[in-house]
């Protein structure tokens, strides 16, 4: 039996704090948002709009019904970021959170957009 989920969680490590949201096209839509607008590179950017972009939540998915969480890297400024999708938990407060390291300065208002979480 497949389990559902209260939600699905977010996070750019590293970047943003978690952010949790009621449906599933909301959390990609929003961790696009948030990618979209870093300094990925051609190569990282196509692959994040493929997993992220149209046709996301299927592919999103199969990934959370076969292995329980998506977890890809990137790479930005000599440093590797793990951008995580998983199904929330039990509880789990709905909506960004403010927690998590901050970009610099040049790139906080992009990451703000990601999940909607306030730079402060």
């Amino acid at each position: 039996m497949k389990r559902t989920a209260a939600g699905f969680t977010v996070v750019i490590e590293g970047v943003t704090g978690p952010a949790t949201f009621t449906r599933l096209p909301d959390a990609l839509a929003a961790l696009w948002e948030a990618l979209r607008v870093l300094p990925l590179g051609w190569n990282q950017y196509e692959a994040y709009r493929y997993f992220f972009g149209e046709g996301a939540v299927e592919r999103v998915e199969r990934f959370l019904a076969r292995d329980g969480q998506l977890t890809l890297t990137f790479a930005m400024a000599g440093r590797t970021y793990p951008v995580r999708v998983r199904p929330a938990a039990d509880g789990e407060a709905q909506g960004p959170t403010t927690e998590g390291p901050r970009l610099p300065e040049a790139q906080e208002a992009g990451a703000a957009a990601l999940v909607g979480c306030p730079v402060a």
